[in-house]
């Protein structure tokens, strides 16, 4: 086991060291003894690599996958990614020690993870299946009382706890990193490309999404908007109703009133002659 662990070790610090310490820019930035200080002035160039040249690193890339890390300032062949970790950028010549890189770090968590696991199911349930460093550890004779636990004994159990669920953790974020670089690479792009892409689908839905919920409520709008004067013109036209109504009405009821009149005058004038008649 511990053979094991020495050999991923070493692996992974190699890797690390290659990964680290191994330029991956293009090679007429590398040949060039003195890199002269960048010039770029975006009112006469819109990007920093215009048709296969970099204006800030002032040479002629030789792939259209290359491109200029911002944070190292250099010109990376198949630029991969900028990884903060190793303070250096990914690309076709680190890329394999990158991927060894993490590889032997997950190995090494997992198999840190299963022997602090086996040691807590050994403290448990088989104490004296440890080794004799542990059981003189976590030897509780010397306390007052024949007991199982004791505070050597707990601070043992919560350092083999803490360690495996860390490197549970650490495992699993490896196995993400790793099952990404092996998802893009069936896709047969970068993490650059595939980050790209993404963010235009995204941004493409975005917009999408936008413009319908616009004219959805561009239309919801319109369409209260077309109810509110529907009832308003109905209401307008009850009012008018109304209003007819009440005025034919009136003029029915002047019209009585005035005949009532009439007839009544017409009464009179008929009955007054003989009143005058018997009067002389």
């Amino acid at each position: 086991m511990y053979v094991l662990y020495c050999i991923l070790y070493i692996l992974h610090m190699v890797a690390h060291g290659f990964a680290l310490f191994l330029d991956p820019s293009e090679y007429e930035l590398r040949k060039m003894e003195v890199n002269t200080v960048p010039e770029f002035d975006r009112t006469i160039h819109a990007h920093v690599i215009e048709n296969g040249r970099c204006h800030l690193c002032n040479i002629n890339t030789s792939n259209k996958n290359t491109k200029h890390c911002g944070i190292c300032n250099k010109c990376v062949y198949y630029f991969d990614h900028h990884c903060k970790w190793l303070n250096n950028c990914v690309g076709r010549r680190n890329y394999l020690a990158f991927i060894l890189c993490v590889v032997s770090a997950l190995l090494i968590a997992l198999l840190t993870s299963a022997l602090c696991l086996t040691d807590i199911v050994f403290f448990i349930k088989y104490p004296y299946n440890l080794s004799h460093e542990a059981q003189n550890f976590t030897n509780c004779l010397n306390a007052p009382e024949p007991i199982k636990y004791c505070s050597s004994s707990i601070a043992l159990l919560t350092f083999l706890v803490t360690y495996c669920v860390s490197g549970l953790a650490i495992a699993c974020a490896l196995l993400h990193l790793l099952c990404f670089h092996v998802y893009i690479a069936m896709l047969g792009v970068s993490t650059y490309e595939y980050i790209m892409r993404n963010s235009q689908t995204k941004s493409l839905k975005f917009n999408f999404c936008r413009t319908n919920l616009q004219s959805n409520y561009l239309i919801g709008k319109n369409k209260v908007n077309s109810g509110q004067l529907t009832t308003r013109t109905n209401c307008d036209t009850e009012m008018i109703k109304s209003s007819t109504k009440s005025f034919i009405s009136s003029i029915i009821s002047d019209e009585i009133n005035r005949a009532r009149k009439a007839l009544l005058q017409n009464n009179n004038s008929k009955i007054h002659p003989k009143l005058n008649d018997d009067v002389s």
